[in-house]
């Protein structure tokens, strides 16, 4: 090739044939177009999918607390712990502090908890108590509980463990839920019931959990599946 005949190849971005070409701003604006729109599909199912997965780690932290509640009662002459609302005038250590060892904790560090097993990760309050313990569980006739003299103190005595709540999702700052004050679904705030996309965790007596709506587990006058004696 002479060098009049090299002087004659196309130069980059001329538009003949063979040139090679940047991106026109019209392109560029395409592509941006293109990534924003995927961007917008996936972004979606992200979310989706990040909080199936707090939803199931929830459920598997609460079954690991129902069971430690558990193996504290095989431990304690199959009596429930107890929470806030009645452990400091028995004397005891609310069900947090007390089950501690049975979740591989110790009675010093039982507060790590918080931050931990018993803290739902989709719950944005820090250091609270994620899940509150069915205060059935601690009534008797000498509390203020008047509607039956019947006591739920001890695993043995709960008829219906597998319908009976023992564990739940809660919204207030204490450790326990004052579910026997419960009139209709309205008074429920203490529980947060559609902490998972308008559902929200259980964990029952027998030691199961299920995601399942307020309605399934509270809609009176037939359903109640906190109050041991109706629990069915």
């Amino acid at each position: 090739m002479s060098l009049g005949q090299q002087n004659n190849l196309p130069s980059p971005g001329s538009g003949e044939p063979g040139a090679r070409g940047a991106f026109t701003l019209v392109e560029l604006l395409v592509v941006i177009a293109i990534i924003a729109v995927l961007a917008g599909l996936l972004l979606p199912a992200l979310v989706r999918a990040r909080e199936s997965a707090r939803r199931t780690q929830c459920l598997s932290q609460l079954r690991q607390v129902s069971l430690g509640i558990r193996l504290y009662a095989d431990e304690n002459g199959d009596e429930f712990p107890r929470s806030q609302h009645s452990a400091f005038a028995h004397g005891q250590a609310t069900w947090g502090r007390a089950i501690a060892p049975q979740l591989g904790s110790t009675d010093a560090k039982w507060l790590n908890l918080l931050g931990g097993l018993y803290h739902c990760p989709t719950d944005q309050r820090l250091m609270q108590w994620s899940y509150g313990l069915n205060v059935y569980f601690e009534l008797g006739p000498a509390d203020d509980y008047a509607e039956n003299p019947q006591e739920w103190r001890r695993l043995a005595q709960v008829t219906k463990p597998s319908a009976t709540i023992l564990l739940a999702e809660n919204a207030s700052g204490a450790d326990h839920i004052m579910a026997h004050f419960w009139e209709s679904p309205a008074d429920t705030a203490d529980l947060d019931a559609k902490r998972h996309n308008q559902k929200s965790n259980y964990a029952f007596v027998d030691g199961h959990s299920e995601l399942l709506p307020i309605a399934r587990v509270y809609a009176p006058p037939g359903v109640n599946h906190w109050n041991p004696a109706r629990a069915k």
